[in-house]
């Protein structure tokens, strides 16, 4: 098990980030070059103050955390173009599949017209909502952790 450095969690050892804040884990916190690199991970959050993260898990294993995308752009455009804000690449997703917009502190999902949908906590999202804490976005075969 991993413990995380900033919540204190236990995770486990093939996770890449904490299941519970999102954090990156590090395996060896006793080894200095380690611990510098938590430093520096800390004054990199702290600078930027980024608040909301996306978790994209691992929908054929046991779920656990595969990446996270910070949302600290006002608007982040989810599809499989290589300019897009946050890329998934797969049949099933389209070129513009979704955009997450951040607007008077709430950050809102809209399906921008993609083929298959975008799915809000396994519901068909039709037009904007709100995000909350902990929803869950569906986008092709993809599956992603809204955490605030």
């Amino acid at each position: 098990m991993i413990r995380c450095g900033k919540c204190h969690v236990e995770n486990l050892d093939t996770n890449r980030f904490c299941s519970d804040c999102g954090e990156p884990l590090f395996k060896d916190s006793s080894n200095e070059d380690t611990t510098i690199m938590q430093l520096l991970n800390m004054t990199v959050h702290t600078k930027t103050n980024k608040s909301a993260r996306l978790w994209l898990q691992d929908t054929q294993g046991d779920g656990h955390i595969e990446r996270a995308y910070d949302l600290s752009d006002e608007e982040v455009i989810i599809g499989r173009k290589s300019d897009a804000s946050i890329v998934l690449l797969g049949n099933t997703v389209s070129r513009s599949h979704a955009k997450i917009t951040h607007e008077n502190g709430q950050y809102i999902i809209t399906d921008l017209g993609s083929t298959n949908g975008t799915m809000l906590n396994g519901e068909l999202l039709v037009g904007s909502e709100v995000l909350s804490d902990r929803d869950t976005i569906g986008i092709g075969i993809y599956q992603l952790l809204f955490r605030q």
